[in-house]
């Protein structure tokens, strides 16, 4: 899986971008404005991109995350999901499964040995809308809990990562 990793990561330092998945069958990918997940570098240091989903697992396989972006101390999984307010219950649980999925799979890889580990879930992500941000579920929530303890990872719902 290292060599997959790899080839589907992208190096960037720019100080403000965006992660975009408009595509079932295409990888996400980086543009410089009007994405749905907003990446904020304020030192504009080295930032890799690596598109998880249709890149280093199959776009038949829905069980994965759809990217992740990291630094030389965080690595953060990124989840996409495109609804309206009625549904973002259902693509929660969804996403929420996906995340899982991928943290686990990237365990036993160096790149995310001895970083803090992030997930982010935008569930209402959508291409030219406002963004209802979400706040951090409360310690109580159990899904909270759970990649807390078991996964070693913080878990957001957001559509925004700053690195400091």
């Amino acid at each position: 899986m290292t060599d997959k990793v790899e080839q589907c990561t992208q190096i960037t330092s720019d100080k403000n971008f965006f992660i975009i998945d408009d595509n079932e069958q295409n990888p996400p990918y980086i543009v410089e404005k009007n994405g749905e997940f907003e990446i904020i570098n304020n030192n504009e240091k080295q930032l890799s991109f690596v598109a998880i989903d249709s890149c280093i697992y199959d776009s038949q396989d829905d069980t994965r995350a759809d990217c992740a972006i990291y630094d030389d101390k965080t690595f953060c999984f990124i989840e996409l999901k495109h609804s309206k307010r009625t549904s973002w219950k259902r693509h929660r649980i969804t996403a929420e499964k996906q995340l899982k999925n991928t943290i686990n799979n990237f365990q036993s890889l160096d790149i995310i040995k001895n970083k803090r580990l992030e997930a982010y879930m935008c569930c209402t992500c959508t291409l030219g809308k406002e963004y209802t941000k979400i706040k951090k579920a409360s310690n109580k929530n159990e899904i909270i809990r759970y990649f807390d303890k078991t996964l070693n990872t913080n878990l957001y719902c957001d559509n925004k990562k700053e690195f400091n």
